[in-house]
């Protein structure tokens, strides 16, 4: 049976919340019983949490072995980055409205959420939810790489800055070759920043 969603959902935001900020480390294993004592909850919702996360793939589950966090290996962000690429394509394609204001709260957590919320907006754009989930979802499984950006390519903030000046016009080729160089210079970078990705914090 499930568990109650006044226990379920705060677990799963607090799981949720672990992983995206890189408190867990690449490859780590979630141990449920471990982290129920930690969350001060039964087993139950932290499995349901868990099982939750694997079918976002935020989580890896292996029949014996027990969760882990993803391996952050270079194979998965270049193919995590063309499906983020394919995604941003679809939306200014099928682009219905303006770009939405994009408000950066001032505690963010760093590039990757900046990041985010950029892109999300684009994918806005399109009225499309499950472009909308789907890009979300994209911006969550690159979080644990995009927080090395900033290392592996130097000064990403005016980066954004001009995709989202781009972004706010109604030239959609000159936004189109913007993004194409966004995902191009990671791609090309893509052994680095999956190297810093999986050394963690150390590496910086």
């Amino acid at each position: 049976m499930m568990s109650p969603a006044h226990v379920l959902e705060p677990t799963y935001d607090a799981l949720r919340r672990r992983l995206l900020t890189g408190a867990s480390p690449s490859g780590q294993r979630l141990e449920a019983v471990r982290l129920a004592d930690e969350f001060g909850v039964s087993i139950t919702p932290v499995r349901d949490a868990l099982n939750r996360l694997v079918g976002e793939r935020l989580v890896h589950s292996t029949p014996g072995d027990g969760f882990h966090v993803p391996r952050f290996d270079e194979t998965e962000f270049r193919t995590l980055l063309q499906w983020h690429h394919m995604l941003l394509f679809a939306a200014l394609s099928h682009r219905r409205g303006p770009l939405p204001r994009i408000e950066v709260p001032q505690d963010h957590d760093g590039i990757g959420e900046r990041t985010a919320l950029l892109f999300g907006a684009i994918a806005a754009t399109a009225g499309n939810s499950e472009l909308d989930w789907a890009m979300s979802n994209a911006a969550a499984r690159l979080g644990s790489f995009r927080r090395y950006e900033g290392a592996a390519l130097g000064d990403v903030e005016h980066e954004l800055d001009a995709i989202e000046q781009l972004a706010g016009g109604a030239l959609r080729g000159t936004v189109r070759r913007a993004i194409d160089h966004y995902h191009r210079r990671r791609a090309d970078r893509a052994a680095v920043i999956a190297r810093l990705a999986r050394e963690g914090p150390s590496a910086t």
